[in-house]
């Protein structure tokens, strides 16, 4: 059973949600999980209804730099995701590394989804963490800076595209534009997860679905499982993992759901 598809199957079980009739979008946002089209999956849209399960969007791809490094490395993430001037992050990097790993980006062919390394590359873009002393550490870090944010003067800085998938590029562009204006650090990183949730509330609208679970350890990150439960504009029903934690020590319960309950 796939990664993403056995978190979400999780969350379903958990809430007795898998023989209902209803259709559940499922919010699936891990660091890393291979993927069936090849990919490394990470920031996941799927729609169950009636036994079948569907991705539905994602995280725009973008190129997997450096296999597990990455994980390890914020910058890369970020130099992975950055389309403006090079001299703007080039200070992350010895410059036998920019030229190496600018050389690497060119040719690059495997991509990924992953939604925590999203977070990593807002996080060395913050100045926050260029590189993780322990895992997660950069989402960690970013989470902790959103502390002074104000929901009051948030900002969404991005919409779905027409695909319906979320503009992973256009968002840094759009978050980076934001530091260069003055934005305090602090609002950025709320801004950031706010704008996450705008966009699974936009995605839930577009599918036309009243139940959205998630699951992946993305949704350790309090901030953006309160202001889920706080902008939730009125008719979708939110299910969040109470038993399991959302990281993946619930991917055995839900490889077990899906076979059980799923075609």
């Amino acid at each position: 059973v796939q990664h993403h598809k056995a978190h979400f199957a999780a969350v379903l079980g958990e809430h007795r949600l898998l023989d209902q009739e209803d259709a559940v979008l499922g919010v699936i946002w891990d660091g890393t999980g291979y993927g069936e089209d090849g990919a490394i999956w990470g920031g996941e849209f799927f729609r169950y209804c009636g036994g079948a399960m569907e991705r539905a969007g994602h995280l725009d791809n973008y190129d997997w730099l450096t296999g597990d490094k990455m994980a390890r490395e914020p910058r890369l993430s970020l130099l992975s995701l950055w389309e403006g001037p090079g001299a703007s992050i080039q200070e992350k990097f010895s410059r036998e590394e920019w030229r190496l790993y600018s050389q690497l980006k060119e040719k690059n062919t495997l991509k990924t989804s992953s939604m925590g390394r999203l977070f990593d590359a807002v996080s060395s873009l913050l100045g926050l963490c260029d590189r993780n002393t322990f895992e997660g550490e950069g989402a960690m870090m970013l989470e902790a800076a959103a502390a002074g944010f104000d929901p009051g003067l948030a900002t969404c800085h991005a919409t779905l595209d027409p695909s319906g998938n979320i503009p992973a590029r256009a968002l840094v562009r759009s978050l980076h534009e934001a530091r260069s204006s003055g934005n305090p650090v602090a609002q950025i990183a709320g801004d950031f997860i706010f704008t996450l949730v705008n966009l699974i509330f936009e995605k839930a609208a577009l599918e036309a679905v009243g139940k959205v679970a998630f699951s992946g350890g993305v949704f350790q990150n309090a901030l953006l499982v309160e202001l889920l439960h706080r902008c939730n504009p009125g008719p979708f029903e939110l299910y969040f993992h109470r038993e399991l934690s959302p990281n993946d020590e619930n991917i055995p319960f839900g490889q077990i759901m899906y076979h059980l309950n799923c075609h």
